[in-house]
């Protein structure tokens, strides 16, 4: 593949990932993709064999995979390969050492632990953000894809954060209902800081706040959320 054709199909791969997260699989059209990409529909099957196909694309694009030596056009490979490209890069980025490590029998965690976590997950969010963006709009067409998002990214870490949490309360057992829920309240003030504030409008948006900033009081909030609920519980309350 000549870099001229490359670099076309990245501009028609960003196209895709654009109309798919703006408008989800079912309502974009190959010609929406098309006019993203400044291209002609004709121009954009000698790329792709199908709007399931540019939707594959789109994935390789978020994920960080190569699209240079892909054979054109490219067809469509099935929603199992597609759903296997996420899971691929999910076990590459989705590596919280402070909490694998909070997790081991014999360790006392305490709060600056639950902070260390917080930061570790935001710096994944943040950086897997286009990817987490583009499955939430689409996962919900695509039955692999809506399994794969709610157990591997949204609920990876929901029982995982509990555990930590009850242990730096001084807890022993399961954690609770309520702080399995608090876990993902903390998981939620993370995502809200590290990805979705920058799609809120400038109407909305917060102004004059730096990423430094963002990331600390996220991490703040996170580690509040999570004891207050395994204090309270620990209290009886």
């Amino acid at each position: 593949m000549s870099r001229k054709t490359e670099n076309r199909l990245e501009e028609i791969a960003d196209a895709a990932v654009a109309c798919f997260t703006g408008m989800g699989i079912k309502r974009t059209q190959m010609v929406d993709i098309a006019r993203a990409a400044h291209v002609s529909a004709g121009t954009l099957y000698l790329y792709v064999t199908s709007k399931e196909a540019l939707f594959h694309l789109a994935i390789l694009r978020v994920c960080d995979r190569p699209i240079g030596k892909l054979t054109l056009p490219l067809a469509n490979p099935g929603a199992a390969k597609t759903a296997a490209v996420v899971t691929a890069r999910i076990e590459e980025v989705a590596i919280l050492p402070s909490l694998r490590a909070a997790l081991k029998p014999d360790t006392r965690p305490d709060v600056t632990v639950l902070a260390a976590i917080g930061g570790e997950l935001y710096d994944i969010l943040h950086d897997a953000r286009r990817a987490i963006w583009l499955l939430d709009r689409c996962g919900p067409e695509i039955p692999e894809l809506d399994r794969l998002h709610a157990e591997a990214i949204r609920g990876r870490y929901r029982d995982d954060l509990a555990a930590v949490a009850l242990k730096v309360a001084g807890g022993k057992g399961e954690p609770s209902p309520d702080l399995r829920l608090a876990a993902r309240l903390a998981n939620e003030s993370i995502a809200f800081a590290a990805m979705h504030r920058f799609r809120e409008s400038p109407a909305h948006a917060i102004g004059g706040l730096s990423e430094t900033q963002a990331r600390a009081v996220a991490t703040q909030s996170f580690t509040a959320i999570l004891m207050a609920t395994a204090n309270r519980g620990q209290a009886g309350l």
